[in-house]
């Protein structure tokens, strides 16, 4: 993870297997009231010194939520720090560092906080009575001048009984409207309802910074929490396999150049260029579907294919697993339950066709009368692109080149 100056963001500490956070609920409560008792600092006076906040961001909107409270936190004296949430590729994590309090800003996922940010939380160094809190933008919409609420689900409160159990003291967690930008599935809000939703939006994170700076505690969002646990399942299925079958919904149509600027700035490393003379983006099963490719390509070109999904979920879905085991016999499932081992069959089955599938039609893709049908049987070539208006490429890497 890095910092907006380039420099390793200094918060994870290397080497903690995911075994070291789980930690009995009463311990991580107790030390942080032995954290507080030991300053002896009442909540009234209580004053952050430095604040770090950790974002994961697509198309800008869980970042310009973060250099909103960092804005904040400097009016305040604060030394306040943006660290964007990146899969890490240099094998190493980088040293722990010191801050007083920690921030989570996130997009939701299908109701639920995404993979890059559960593993990013449960790979943090024990918090030690340190103060944290945790903010989830979640699909806000404007119709006929109507403003509608997106549902974060589980997604902030989950991250925050992670960082609960490793120690931090967690002093508020909300769901922040920002407009919706899932262009896989519709087009962009036009910009004077994306300005709309941005402003209510800014308002709304000043109050909640303000009041956790001011050492009070900010807890919203019980009621999506509760349908998140309703919708349980869903969150479930998406993190298991749902997001391995989304991220195989991109291609890129004729209108790419080959520039590559799609996958220098994927902050799941997701994206590689393939191929000699023109190279085409190549989506791996590290997508988050974050879509910050098709919300910056400058060229329009990134796209998600409804024809192409509709191809991968019937090679995904043949009941292949069933016939193996059908003509195996039952004896290989002697002393196991037959159903486990054809979910789990299943389960493989359903990753291995979708790879294979995937890599013979990116490289049928590349010929012209099949790309053409593909870029205009999906309904993402029609689509308006969405980006947070005030947020460049440059803004999530300031000084940062990716190895």
């Amino acid at each position: 993870m890095t910092d907006r100056g380039g420099r390793a963001c200094p918060v994870l500490a290397g080497g903690r297997g995911a075994s070291a956070i789980y930690v009995d609920i009463a311990s991580a409560f107790t030390s942080w009231s032995m954290a507080r008792s030991m300053t002896g600092i009442r909540e009234s006076d209580m004053r952050y010194d430095s604040i770090e906040i950790h974002f994961m961001s697509g198309t800008g909107n869980s970042f310009r939520a973060a250099a909103w409270m960092a804005e904040r936190a400097k009016e305040r004296d604060a030394d306040s720090r943006l660290c964007q949430i990146v899969k890490f590729t240099e094998g190493k994590e980088p040293r722990a560092g010191s801050f007083e309090l920690l921030g989570m800003v996130f997009p939701t996922h299908a109701f639920t906080a995404p993979w890059l940010v559960i593993r990013h939380a449960l790979r943090l160094p024990r918090g030690r009575g340190r103060h944290a809190f945790v903010v989830a933008t979640r699909a806000g919409t404007r119709i006929a001048s109507i403003p509608l609420p997106g549902l974060e689900g589980t997604a902030a409160y989950l991250v925050a009984l992670i960082l609960l159990l490793k120690g931090y003291g967690v002093r508020g967690v909300r769901g922040l409207d920002m407009p919706s930008n899932w262009m896989s599935l519709h087009w962009g809000l036009n910009s004077i309802n994306s300005r709309f939703i941005i402003e209510r939006a800014k308002a709304g994170t000043a109050s909640f910074i303000d009041a956790v700076l001011e050492g009070k505690r900010v807890f919203r969002g019980f009621i999506p929490l509760v349908f998140g646990l309703i919708l349980g399942p869903v969150s479930l299925g998406y993190l298991v396999v749902g997001r391995f079958f989304l991220s195989k919904l991109f291609f890129a149509s004729e209108t790419c150049t080959g520039c590559g600027l799609c996958a220098r700035n994927c902050p799941a490393g997701a994206i590689r260029m393939s191929g000699g003379g023109k190279p085409r983006p190549y989506w791996t099963f590290s997508c988050e579907s974050c879509m910050r490719c098709m919300g910056y390509c400058p060229e329009k070109s990134v796209e998600a294919g409804h024809s192409l999904g509709i191809i991968l979920y019937f090679i995904a879905t043949l009941p292949v697993p069933y016939y193996l085991l059908s003509a195996l016999g039952d004896g290989i499932a002697s002393g196991i339950s037959f159903p486990l081992v054809l979910f789990a069959l299943k389960y493989v089955y359903i990753l291995v066709a979708l790879f294979l599938s995937y890599l013979l039609l990116s490289w049928l893709i590349r010929i012209p009368l099949i790309n053409r049908l593909f870029t205009f049987t999906t309904l993402t070539h029609f689509y308006r692109r969405y980006h947070e208006p005030d947020t460049a490429l440059r803004d999530f890497w300031v000084g940062n080149v990716k190895g």
